[in-house]
């Protein structure tokens, strides 16, 4: 008997997450919005939070995100829920593009 993969069953998250991406790329937004030293500005690219992602329980945390590189998503987390969330919501606000 041949055996596939695991297969885990789709979240909520993984939903939105797919919404997002296409979102970002009808706006634009394909690199990371960060660019802190050491950026690898468009690799390496995944969603942040303006929540740890444990806390971002509702859809509309969950769609308040930013588009970050691995290293500059390691920085922001690192730095508290606080000041990442007013990081990433600072980004939202000035984005020239708003995505909906």
């Amino acid at each position: 008997m041949k055996r596939s993969g695991f297969k885990r069953k789709p979240n909520a998250w993984d939903k939105i997450r797919a919404e997002l991406k296409v979102k970002f790329e009808a706006a634009g937004i394909t690199a990371c919005e960060l660019h802190y030293p050491g950026c690898f500005r468009d690799n390496y690219l995944g969603f942040g939070h303006s929540r740890k992602r444990r806390n971002a329980n509702t859809p509309e945390l969950m769609r308040e995100v930013a588009l970050f590189c691995g290293p500059c998503h390691d920085v922001i987390e690192a730095m508290g829920e606080e000041k990442m969330s007013k990081i990433v919501r600072e980004i939202i606000n000035n984005r020239a593009v708003k995505i909906s």
